[in-house]
């Protein structure tokens, strides 16, 4: 996750220091605007409200107090810091009024405002792992009333009329699971809870991209679940294919057959009720008990907004140490148990990287569920987990390490991937945000040598590896390592390695 930054400052070159500090918060900051006087940063930011503003005082047209009073009025929940030259507590008390979160007196150095970036992206972290929360259980609330109301049990009939009515062309279907103990697979009574957080898991996964925000999946017993389909947001190539995918799904992963039974459209409460029963007559069912167990989707944001709290921990080794204990506490569960708990882990540090870091870019594929069947020891289970958490950790360290890289470093892995394609000294400056002349000079100070000089030696070590290991003819390594012209390329290859490319190749292959 990335917090949205916004910049609103009046002197063009405190703005630009601003904006220059922020880019050392990349990982966690995007710059979403920045603005000269408070009216037009008030117009931009309606486009794309900020998490977080910074803003002068005193501005033209309108000035920061006035900026976050529009703020409050609009409703927006964006954070404001205000940086100023004013030791004035006049305004201060203002600024609180209007929700204020900070107050920086201008001259401020570098380490203020970081710490300001830092200690309020942790705040949006954790209030949206609150919010997650909180959201689980109105969700879990509002999926009661539904089954209440399609079992005729006592409910809150108007906020079943109105979840109706946000559904729009609402369809109803029931989704059932007849038998979890197939011939072919040797499932026992303490499998079920597992199957049906399997079943939960690749349901939504298929729903969430044929019907985006249009759905609703809820149990109705341990082995059927009412699905409520909002029409008007699916994707017409999966109209009428959905159903035969999912069966399928469900068939691969988990060896189970699914049936699923449409009963056409509720936009009612006396419908929903109706579809129900016809459902029930349909196979001459039973009204199966509510109350049989099924496993709490809300311990999925309990367990998120647990490896939060570690992640956001000043003391960067917790989140190792936690999620290795956890491990260790699972291998020693019965069986079934532990695995519950490892898939309950690992689908809450999935979906975390997901929802909140998906730059991390985590190497893991998402769960096959039929891989965790085949664990047969808490051993196995637990071995099984910790690809997960290690490709979890391997991110997070990654992440961490950008966060406090010095920019000659993060330069340098810049090169290393960059190589290939435009990157001069103006390249490299720019992504480390820094006036390319100084940066020059920071870079010749720290590793000896010019960014330049830098880049033709890597390039050279990159066509070294080329010539010896491939076929490749002249030109198309010059090209592959960043030489627009072969000419040049040969030239520096014989500057720096002290061989033309031609007789480098002849070398290495009499070795």
């Amino acid at each position: 996750m990335k917090g949205k930054l916004f910049v609103a400052e009046d002197q063009p070159n405190f703005r630009k220091g601003l904006l220059k500090l922020a880019g050392k918060r990349s990982a966690e900051w995007v710059v979403t605007g920045e603005a000269a006087n408070g009216r037009d940063a008030l117009s931009l930011m309606e486009g794309n409200v900020p998490d977080l503003l910074l803003t002068d005082i005193r501005m033209p047209h309108i000035d920061g107090l006035q900026l976050a009073e529009e703020i409050r009025n609009r409703g927006w929940m964006t954070k404001i810091v205000i940086v100023t030259g004013f030791k004035d507590f006049t305004y201060a008390q203002a600024a609180v009024k209007f929700g204020v979160l900070d107050f920086i007196t201008k001259p401020c150095v570098e380490t203020d405002i970081l710490s300001v970036l830092d200690r309020i992206y942790v705040q949006l972290i954790e209030e949206s792992q609150s919010q997650l929360v909180v959201e689980g259980w109105k969700r879990q609330h509002e999926d009661s009333e539904l089954r209440s109301a399609m079992m005729g049990m006592p409910c809150n009939n108007a906020e079943v009329e109105s979840l109706l009515r946000r559904m729009g062309k609402c369809e109803l279907f029931v989704l059932r699971i007849p038998n979890y103990f197939p011939p072919e697979k040797h499932y026992s009574a303490q499998d079920v809870p597992l199957l049906q957080f399997a079943f939960v898991n690749i349901a939504g996964e298929h729903l969430n991209k044929w019907f985006p925000g249009g759905f609703r999946l809820f149990p109705l017993n341990a082995s059927e679940w009412a699905l409520l389909i909002d029409r008007n947001v699916s994707r017409p190539e999966t109209a009428f294919s959905w159903q035969q995918i999912l069966s399928e799904s469900v068939q691969h992963y988990l060896r189970l057959m699914l049936e699923c039974s449409v009963q056409g459209v509720c936009g009612s409460m006396e419908q929903l009720r109706e579809g129900y029963k016809r459902y029930c007559r349909e196979g001459d069912r039973e009204h199966a008990s509510v109350n049989e167990s099924l496993l709490n989707q809300t311990a999925l944001y309990e367990k998120e907004t647990e490896i939060v709290t570690w992640l956001m921990s000043e003391d960067n080794g917790r989140l190792s140490r936690e999620l290795q204990e956890q491990a260790l506490r699972i291998s020693h569960l019965p069986p079934q148990t532990a695995k519950i708990e490892a898939l309950l882990l690992a689908s809450a540090i999935l979906r975390l990287v997901q929802v909140q870091f998906p730059e991390w870019q985590m190497a893991v594929y998402p769960i096959e569920w039929d891989t965790v069947y085949k664990c047969v020891t808490p051993e196995d289970i637990t071995a099984w987990l910790q690809v997960y958490i290690h490709e979890f950790l391997e991110s997070y360290n990654k992440w961490l390490a950008s966060k406090n890289d010095n920019p000659v470093k993060q330069a340098i892995r810049f090169m290393e991937e960059s190589y290939m394609g435009g990157c001069g000294l103006a390249e490299v400056a720019a992504h480390v945000h820094l006036n390319p002349s100084y940066f020059s000079n920071l870079f010749k100070k720290e590793t000896g040598e010019s960014v330049t000089g830098y880049i033709q030696n890597l390039r050279v070590q990159k066509a070294k590896l080329l010539l010896k290991s491939t076929d490749m003819k002249i030109f198309e390594i010059s090209e592959a390592t960043g030489f627009n012209d072969s000419n040049y390329f040969t030239h520096m290859f014989n500057k720096i390695a002290g061989v033309s490319p031609k007789e480098y190749r002849k070398q290495m292959a009499g070795k």
